[in-house]
């Protein structure tokens, strides 16, 4: 239940919250003065002017007497405000250097009507050139720095008297210093108490200059985390578009937004910036649209790109062009780019059926009619109190540039949990299928070693007991099998026997428990035989490959060395013995004290398959055997390799 409320309560407090803010926004523009506390403000909308012919630019300290007094002579024109004065056809003299158009605006404040203390506001004030307000015969304010970036676009907010409770004046004069033929406007004017003006202040200065300040610096931050992204993703231009949008749109707005300190480029420099980073804007806008809509034109692109930068190298400062006469041309070739990319956009967005393509382009088709509005504000034929419309197209526009990124960010991110998930049924689906061939193949392998087993046993057995016992049975047979004989085969088949079954429970790498098999197994024979039996081992090197198989081998090999020393020598004493190399190979010798043979050059006849069978393992070993005659006996090494019969030696 508490989930619940909270959850029904969001919605009320995001509508208060709104409430709120907009009853903030509304209270800047009402007066903010306590009721009964200060007199309402004047707002001035009537003035008087006056031309003053060969002054210079620098604003005096004091304005001239002739100008404060009511009848010193001084020619007044009663004029409405706002006023502009028109601008002209540049003359051969109308130059930066030459002395400016010097007009006076005489602003008569009623007795006791401001109050104490008041401020003087003036929402706008355009020309090239300066400013100067004085209260009665005491200079306010100057503007300083640059003639052309002067802060044109910011209100001014001035205290008319020293003190804080002093008296209101009389009169207020504004001098406008102005470039020859270019005119100037003045807004109206307010005068009163601080409190009661400063909302109205504040509001003005929010819309003209702050909100767009704060807007082109949160585009620019956001554009560099787009170009940070498009530094990891170079195949999204849209991100590289939009941190190249962020910045020539920062570079247009600097003129709206600048105070009264000059700034930081040269006059002629800041203006090209300012001139041209609206087609370098446009180019770019262009080409985030192209993408948007899915429909590349190139031979377009590459037409605006063309334009734009031509443009920009023929109004370079430095060449002798001066900026001021081919501004109408510029601004008539933005237009005409205008036009093309909002009307192209608007055709590719129809034609492939894009609805954030289509908002685009038609959001920046109002552009066109907005530069015409701020056109006609810049050359003083629209009130010089209304508000610039192009960087409030600009911040709509950018604002549905973020929304297009948005929800390809958002897309990107659905798209990689969507394949993640069907990654993940797929894997899952894989792993399933691999566990089922594992199992698959581990009752395959199980079955082959069964097999492989078996078959080995069979081979065992055929080769060793079934051949001793067929023998015996062909003896029997014919007769000639005594009791004595039958023992003997009986205990040889039982020994194979046993053999076999100590290969099967061997396990590991030690070639001496496969030996101390063999002792256990035939010592007892050689002894009933008259064979005394020594053993004279050390450790030795493991073998990895000594599996049962090996075992067995090595077993039937020394069984088989054993058998034709028994049957052939006439000894009376063996020696096994174990030893190693160097390189790692394991040695085994068998000596005996018999009569000297060498049964690997002259094996007596029906004696060879015993021999071939010793050899056979061996080699199936990968290990050596060889029969040498020694002073007192006989000796049979095997040397077994260090690496097994399968592996490089």
């Amino acid at each position: 239940m508490a989930c619940c409320a909270d959850s029904a309560s969001r919605p009320r407090q995001w509508w208060r919250a709104a409430a709120w803010g907009l009853l903030a926004v509304l209270g800047l523009a009402a007066p903010a003065h306590a009721a009964g506390a200060d007199p309402a403000p004047l707002h001035l909308q009537q003035a008087r002017l006056a031309l003053e012919p060969g002054a210079g630019w620098d604003a005096p300290a004091a304005p001239p007497p002739a100008l404060l007094a009511p009848d010193g002579g001084t020619a007044w024109d009663t004029v409405a405000l706002p006023h502009a004065r028109p601008r002209s056809l540049a003359a051969a003299g109308d130059t930066p250097d030459a002395p400016p158009d010097v007009a006076w605006y005489r602003l008569d404040l009623p007795a006791g009507t401001a109050g104490p203390g008041p401020f003087f506001y003036l929402p706008r004030w355009q020309t090239i050139g300066s400013i100067a307000v004085y209260a009665d015969d005491r200079l306010v304010y100057r503007s300083r720095g640059s003639r052309v970036w002067n802060g044109f676009n910011r209100p001014l907010w001035l205290p008319l008297t020293e003190a804080a409770q002093g008296p209101a004046p009389r009169t207020v004069l504004v001098r406008m210093a102005s470039q020859r033929g270019v005119g100037g406007a003045l807004s109206t004017a307010w005068v009163g108490s601080e409190h009661a003006l400063q909302g109205r202040y504040r509001l003005r200065a929010w819309l003209q200059s702050d909100l767009v300040s704060i807007a082109s610096g949160t585009f620019l931050a956001i554009g560099l985390f787009s170009f940070a992204v498009w530094c990891v993703r170079r195949r999204e231009t849209l991100y590289a578009l939009f941190f190249a949008s962020a910045v020539t749109h920062a570079l247009r707005t600097l003129h709206f937004t600048i105070g009264n300190e000059p700034p930081l480029l040269p006059d002629a420099l800041f203006g090209w910036v300012t001139v041209n980073s609206l087609g370098w804007w446009m180019a770019c806008v262009c080409l985030f649209a192209m993408r948007v809509h899915g429909r590349k034109l190139p031979a377009l692109e590459r037409g605006i790109v063309a334009v734009v930068v031509a443009m920009s190298l023929a109004t370079l400062p430095g060449w002798g062009l001066r900026l001021e006469t081919v501004l109408p041309v510029l601004y008539l070739t933005d237009v005409a780019l205008a036009v093309t990319v909002a009307l192209t956009g608007i055709w590719a967005s129809r034609r492939g059926g894009t609805r954030a393509g289509l908002v685009l382009s038609i959001w920046f088709a109002l552009s066109v009619p907005a530069g015409a509005y701020d056109l006609l504000l810049a050359s003083y034929r629209v009130p010089i109190e209304s508000v610039y419309l192009g960087p409030y197209v600009s911040i709509g526009l950018f604002s549905i540039f973020l929304v297009i990124l948005y929800q390809r960010y958002v897309g990107a991110l659905r798209s990689v949990e969507t394949a993640n998930a069907q990654l993940e049924v797929r894997l899952a689906g894989r792993e399933r299928e691999l566990a089922a061939s594992y199992a698959q193949l581990q009752a395959l392998e199980r079955q082959r070693t069964l097999d492989a087993e078996r078959q080995r046993l069979m081979q065992e057995m055929h080769d060793g007991i079934g051949s001793s016992l067929i023998s015996a049975l062909r003896m029997t047979e014919r007769g000639r099998l005594q009791e004595a004989d039958m023992a003997r085969v009986l205990r040889e088949c039982i020994d194979d026997l046993k053999l076999s079954i100590d290969s099967l429970e061997h396990q590991g790498t030690d070639l001496l428990s496969v030996l101390a098999a063999l002792r256990f197994r035939l010592a007892p024979r050689l002894e009933a035989a008259g064979l005394a039996l020594r053993w004279r081992v050390v450790d030795v090197p493991p073998l990895a490959w000594l599996d049962p198989q090996s075992a067995l081998h090595i077993l039937r090999i020394l069984q088989e060395v054993l058998a034709n020393l028994l049957k052939h020598s006439g000894a009376h004493g063996i020696e096994i013995a174990t030893g190693s190399t160097a390189d790692g190979s394991v040695l085994v010798w068998v000596r005996d004290d018999g009569t000297p043979h060498r049964p690997d050059g002259h094996a007596p006849a029906g004696h060879g398959k015993g021999l071939a069978n010793v050899r056979s393992r061996a080699q199936a070993l990968g290990a050596r055997c060889s029969w040498s005659v020694e002073e007192g006996g006989n000796l049979f090494e095997l040397r077994l390799p260090a690496q097994g019969a399968t592996q490089p030696g």
